[in-house]
């Protein structure tokens, strides 16, 4: 077969999955179980990106690599959406992925599609990869809902001897679900109480009046925060400027900007990742690849 008929080359790293079943977690949270061949060798790291194809298409498209090993998308009416979530849970021996997805009516695509899944329906995944977070005694870790994810597969990880605190905050009571923190960890749900998402300081005021352990050193602690901009970016110049964590004793990354959609948040800024963010990253690669070595 010559080049120009050769069929087109789906891009490296990225699977196509099938809903294998759904659970409504909460009134505001779907858990997606996704499996299928394609999920060998799936691999361990906090974010994947998820491609959605477009509603109703019979036979979705995926991106594919081109002649000139660049990736060719497939035309504006049936490109898929790419989002960023956690892989909340992966079960190598039972070849299963949960994504759990915020459901929010028809306001995105994400929530859209995960709101109609039912089994057999396909998802594109790519990943996973991403910081996380590292080694310590003591702990802060906050969040708002699209952050419950990730927090809920951080409480499960955190070693038994942990201290610290779990701030998360909910639109309401009906958002709390069962998470089981280590004994010398508070877990501290912060209602919304009808106020919209990403209109109000509740999570980084919380932060801010945490004690904070006089007791350990700096490289002791870590703080992990995700969710809205504004107050990803506040509570990272407390820990930051106030707390005096190094960049490798945080990470703070923000999921979403009110008033933008995803795509043009991560287009115009990076989902608030700044400079110590990547320098922390070349490091902590960097000590891997000599341990490794």
């Amino acid at each position: 077969m010559s080049a120009q008929n050769q069929a087109p080359v789906r891009m490296p790293g990225l699977r196509v999955l099938t809903v294998l079943r759904t659970a409504q977690v909460t009134p505001r949270m779907r858990r997606i179980t996704l499996g299928g061949d394609e999920i060998a060798g799936f691999g361990t790291g906090p974010n994947i990106k998820v491609l959605i194809p477009p509603p109703g298409d019979p036979d979705p498209q995926w991106p594919t690599v081109g002649p000139d090993g660049r990736k060719v998308w497939p035309p504006e009416d049936r490109r898929p959406a790419i989002r960023t979530y956690t892989a909340r849970r992966y079960d190598e021996a039972a070849g299963e992925l949960d994504v759990d997805f915020v459901l929010h009516g028809d306001h995105g695509v994400a929530s859209r599609w995960a709101a109609q899944a039912r089994p057999g329906d396909v998802l594109g995944i790519a990943g996973p990869g991403g910081r996380v977070h590292a080694d310590a005694d003591w702990y802060a870790v906050a969040g708002d809902h699209t952050a419950l994810p990730a927090i809920g597969k951080i409480v499960e990880e955190l070693p038994e001897h942990a201290r610290g605190h779990v701030l998360v905050e909910i639109p309401d009571a009906g958002e709390i679900q069962d998470l089981k923190p280590p004994p010398g960890v508070e877990l501290r749900w912060i209602m919304r109480d009808g106020a919209e998402a990403g209109t109000t300081t509740l999570l980084a005021d919380a932060v801010r009046e945490l004690p904070w352990p006089t007791d350990l050193p700096g490289d002791r602690i870590f703080a992990w925060v995700a969710g809205e901009s504004s107050a990803v970016r506040a509570i990272r110049t407390h820990v930051r400027d106030e707390r005096g964590l190094n960049r490798r004793r945080y990470l703070a990354i923000g999921y979403w900007k009110h008033g933008m959609n995803e795509t043009s948040y991560h287009d115009e800024h990076d989902n608030d990742r700044d400079e110590d963010y990547y320098k922390a990253g070349q490091e902590e690669q960097a000590e891997r690849t000599t341990a490794a070595s």
